[in-house]
């Protein structure tokens, strides 16, 4: 695991030339400080994603977001970056040309519906937020809007809430960990919080990126994956290079180990949304 730009400009370039697609995690990856794509982490007003992005663009280098966001709000968020195709909820949905197809996968939901309103109507939710009561809430506002999974925040530990789901009748799901946040919440102090997903097994970012691959007839090394979460790492299997953001591994090592043992994962030399803007911009460069 080395920077990118010890090995993006050097022992990779050809295996970058020709790249097709880039999946990107969007929160603390392709965004900045509060979520904004036009500033850095520390709050400064930047063009360098923007000009990245077009960059990539101008090279027919596509860019898709692949996310644990709500399927509504992410198809309005990448029309204004003029994305056409996104992948939503942890990789439960899949949408082209700007919503007008939307493929989903909603693994081992065991009935049909949306998976979100049948965890709520079977008492898988209700189950979580008792057994963590105190460590484990509904991740405000962005929680709503959810077809396909349930967003919380907190501090627990994801073997220990799937054990619970799995002897209560639950093990059609898991909760899945998707990174620090950087606020306060629940009396847990700023930047040890954390979101998690409850997804139905089958469902990863990793399986979206498979079939989307599988649908538009990208090899492998065609796509690269920028990310910065456990859940991100799941796309280093179907990409020829997979790309993390250096401050998602400074607080994290246990995600710092695992990016280690794999051996297409780079890290960037900037933070958050300028080590996406840097690796973006070279990989137009080698397109």
């Amino acid at each position: 695991m080395t920077t990118v730009a010890e090995q993006l400009v050097s022992q990779l370039s050809e295996r970058l030339s020709g790249i097709k697609v880039v999946y990107t995690d969007l929160d603390g990856t392709m965004l900045g400080r509060n979520g904004s794509f036009l500033h850095d982490p520390d709050g400064k007003a930047t063009l360098e994603p923007a000009e990245a992005l077009l960059a990539a663009r101008a090279a027919l280098v596509d860019v898709v977001p692949a996310s644990g966001r709500a399927l509504r709000g992410l198809q309005t968020d990448a029309r204004l970056l003029g994305l056409a195709t996104v992948i939503a909820e942890m990789g439960a949905q899949i949408s082209y040309d700007f919503g007008r197809d939307v493929v989903q996968n909603f693994g081992e939901t065991p009935k049909p519906g949306m998976p979100a309103a049948i965890m709520e109507e079977v008492g898988a939710v209700k189950l979580l937020l008792e057994r963590f009561a105190g460590l484990l809430e509904h991740h405000t506002p962005w929680s709503g809007w959810r077809e396909c999974t349930h967003l919380f925040r907190g501090k627990v530990d994801p073997e220990e809430a799937d054990s619970t789901l799995a002897g209560n009748g639950f093990g059609w799901l898991t909760l899945h960990d998707n990174g620090r946040l950087h606020g306060e919440y629940m009396g847990i102090p700023k930047g040890a919080a954390r979101a998690y997903h409850l997804i139905p097994r089958g469902v990863s970012k990793g399986l979206a990126v498979a079939i989307d691959r599988e649908r538009r007839g990208f090899a492998r090394e065609d796509a690269v994956a920028i990310g910065d979460a456990f859940a991100d790492l799941e796309l280093a299997a179907e990409v020829g290079v997979f790309v993390m953001v250096c401050d998602a591994l400074a607080d994290d090592p246990p995600l710092a180990e695992r990016a280690r043992a794999m051996d297409n994962v780079l890290v960037t030399d900037r933070p958050q949304n300028l080590g996406w803007a840097d690796t973006l911009a070279l990989i137009a460069k080698q397109a």
